[in-house]
């Protein structure tokens, strides 16, 4: 058993997540490097076992499987993003873990595990093409991204599914303050606040401005935040990231060099470090101005003074 538990964490960090040749991350996998505890200290892996899957919670100090249990059919750890290291479905508090199904047929199926004791708490299941959004802190609420066909991967809407009523909440969730927004895109890095509450996903807008797409995972609310991108290229944004610092999310390259900033309170986007500073450009000129004036009444020839007085 030892054995299987360090030939899986090998495999998990030499396989990275699967991904399409037009971007899309798969909306859930098997192996790859799992989804992590919030203290970090167990890794939960989905692995095959023929046509079933196996899950596993691995400690990640000394590589013991923990726990693991059987499951019928495919299934694997949700995998949104399209550069993230590890995968999500995981609840804020640590003791929910979701489970998508990897075959995304007529029907889409997900499975709902107590992490600590591997019983399966409910199931979902959704006519259409559906794939694991987000999770509210406490469990109570799934989000879904639904796409309108299994092969259209830009085009999509956000649903909320309610665990605990067991249904699909009517309605989708969008920018009410921007009602022609048109959500697509790939979705390529992601950052969480501290207590779980919101999520914001960079997403990748071939054709269009990328964006910021923030999910408020209590209110069921959304904002879509755009970002000036002059190029139609937009395969950099693999090395942009988010960072949560107060009321303010950090759009920044990997390199650590800043780019954007985006005021949560106003959600007003501007340059990192403030923006050009016109008002101490203008105060200083004005200053520069004052000084020569004075400079040239010091250095103006007696002979010039005398010439008037007379």
């Amino acid at each position: 058993m030892k054995g299987v538990a360090v030939l899986l964490c090998l495999t998990a960090l030499v396989l990275a997540p699967g991904a399409g040749a037009d971007g899309f991350a798969q909306p859930a996998s098997q192996l790859g490097l799992g989804v992590l505890s919030p203290s970090n200290g167990t890794r939960y892996l989905a692995a095959p076992a023929g046509q079933n899957t196996t899950l596993l919670a691995i400690s990640t100090k000394g590589g013991q499987i923990t726990n693991e249990t059987s499951i019928l059919g495919s299934y694997g750890i949700p995998q949104l993003t399209f550069n993230a290291p590890a995968g999500e479905g995981l609840s804020h508090d640590g003791r929910t873990l979701v489970l998508g199904d990897t075959q995304q047929l007529a029907y889409s199926h997900f499975l709902i595990y107590d992490a600590r004791t591997f019983r399966m708490k409910n199931s979902v299941v959704l006519k259409g093409t559906f794939s694991y959004d987000a999770l509210s802190p406490d469990a109570s609420r799934l989000y879904l991204i639904q796409r309108p066909s299994a092969t259209d991967y830009q085009h999509y809407v956000v649903r909320a599914y309610d665990l605990q009523a067991n249904r699909l909440l009517p309605g989708r969730i969008a920018d009410r303050t921007q009602k022609s927004w048109v959500m697509q895109g790939y979705a390529m890095t992601r950052t969480t606040s501290t207590d779980g509450r919101w999520v914001f996903t960079l997403y990748q807008n071939p054709g269009g401005y990328p964006f910021v797409h923030a999910l408020d995972t209590v209110r069921g609310v959304a904002r879509c935040i755009g970002l000036p991108w002059t190029s139609a290229d937009q395969s950099g944004l693999q090395n942009v990231v988010l960072s949560l610092h107060g009321p303010r999310l950090a759009v920044r390259w990997r390199s650590g060099r800043g780019w954007l900033n985006v005021d949560l309170a106003t959600w007003r986007v501007s340059p990192a470090g403030g923006g050009f500073p016109w008002l101490w450009l203008v105060f200083g000129l004005g200053v520069a101005g004052a000084l020569l004036l004075l400079l040239r009444k010091i250095r103006r020839p007696k002979g010039t003074l005398l010439a008037r007085a007379a």
